[in-house]
């Protein structure tokens, strides 16, 4: 299984680390597979990240699938509890360790630890660039840091529209065409359809 917290472990450390979390659990489709106070990692199966608004609405933020892991940011400190959900979309078996169960695994194998960190730093730096993007004062600078926060491998692929692009940015229309042009004609991005590359 490709997780990140099993990056550069041996195979013996890696069968250790692997009975240390015990046997998955089952889930059924529909289920929240969210543990207050757990770290979890899916073994098969998909799940939806939901996150429930002040109204009472429910967005889906983002899926997940085999090999990743929820409930990182809320495993450890006081504040355990979270506004999202995460939603079996299919029959799912997931890996569950408590902060105990983390930290004897960080005690026993360090690597562990340096991997859980190191994710956690790369949450930090992409949730600043979010803010970055949000907060950045003119209209230009706004689009090209949100399309930089949401980019892999150089490349964005909205996967929506420009009217959802605008709802998301706080930004009218007319102000998004204008910053996409900008930023083209200055050699920063290249556009096709709802598909940026950042140059």
């Amino acid at each position: 299984m490709n997780c990140f917290l099993f990056r550069e472990l041996s195979e013996t450390e890696l069968s250790e680390v692997m009975a240390a979390f015990g046997s998955p659990v089952g889930v059924v489709r529909g289920d929240d597979i969210y543990r207050v106070g757990s770290l979890g990692i899916i073994v098969s199966g998909c799940a939806k990240v939901c996150r429930t608004g002040d109204t009472g609405s429910e967005t889906t933020i983002r899926s997940i699938t085999e090999g990743e892991v929820f409930g990182a940011a809320g495993l450890f400190g006081e504040w355990k509890e979270g506004k999202s959900r995460i939603i079996a979309t299919t029959e799912c078996k997931v890996l569950y360790a408590t902060e105990r169960d983390m930290r004897r695994l960080f005690e026993r194998h360090p690597q562990v630890a340096v991997n859980y960190v190191t994710f956690l730093s790369d949450r930090i730096r992409f949730l600043n660039r979010r803010i970055d993007a949000f907060s950045a004062g003119s209209a230009v600078q706004k689009l090209y840091e949100y399309l930089v926060s949401q980019a892999k491998d150089g490349e964005v692929d909205l996967g929506y529209g420009m009217a959802e692009l605008s709802r998301r940015l706080k930004m009218g229309r007319s102000s998004i065409y204008r910053s996409i042009e900008t930023l083209e004609n200055s050699g920063l991005i290249s556009r096709n359809k709802n598909t940026f590359i950042l140059m």
